[in-house]
């Protein structure tokens, strides 16, 4: 059972047999801008996720192999904080999903990865939101107790990243621009939707932006961390 935190804040369990993509021959849960995923490796369930200058925390429980991701676009704010978008709402209500799961901080480690600062499209306002994030999840980390165990950040272009059992993580990286125009472009959407009722799509000018990784195969692929 996978355990889906939504970006209007609801808690979903799905069950291992509705996932039918997969990604590197291992069954996959794309999670998409201001969600989370949390699940087991008993499930074998791989959670994959695209990010531009938005970042992804991932925590593993050694013990009780309980894995989790997710992918926020902003670090926090004094108002709609509870908004699963921002990364302080979204990593603690992900953490309390695995500790009802059983798993204990001390028995955690993390990684992260995300926050681009994309030359080409740079701005002060990109610049500063990358940054922000990397620094808001490193902070977090430390101020939890929990051991930052190595992290993929920031950089000039977007990155693709799947985490599969037994914390191991992967990542292709974007060559091209106008892939990472396109995600940048989603993100900004999603930043500016807070909370707004009607779902968004998930493309920007018809393209699948969960689809991309079918596009990045002649990038390098590299083990994560």
């Amino acid at each position: 059972m996978i355990i889906i935190g939504h970006k209007d804040g609801d808690i979903e369990k799905k069950s291992n047999t509705s996932f039918n993509e997969t990604t590197k021959n291992l069954p996959t849960h794309t999670i998409i801008g201001g969600e989370f995923a949390v699940g087991t490796d008993e499930d074998n369930i791989a959670f994959k996720t695209l990010l531009g200058s938005c970042v992804a925390i991932m925590f593993y429980d050694k013990i009780n192999k309980i894995k989790c991701m997710n992918h926020f676009l902003l670090p926090t704010m004094e108002d709609k904080g509870d908004d699963m978008k921002y990364g302080l709402y979204s990593v603690e209500a992900m953490l309390n999903e695995m500790y009802k799961l059983g798993s204990l901080r001390t028995n955690l480690s993390a990684k992260i990865s995300g926050g681009a600062d994309i030359i080409k499209l740079s701005s002060k306002r990109l610049n500063s939101i990358g940054s922000r994030n990397v620094e808001f999840a490193k902070d977090f980390c430390k101020e939890e107790g929990i051991p930052l165990i190595s992290e993929h950040t920031r950089g000039e272009h977007s990155r693709l990243i799947l985490l599969a059992n037994g914390f191991q993580t992967f990542i292709k990286v974007t060559q091209a621009y106008s892939t990472d125009e396109k995600i940048l472009s989603q993100e900004d959407k999603l930043r500016n939707e807070i909370s707004k009722a009607p779902a968004i799509k998930e493309y920007v000018n018809g393209v699948d932006l969960f689809d991309l990784d079918k596009k990045l195969e002649k990038n390098m692929e590299i083990e994560l961390f």
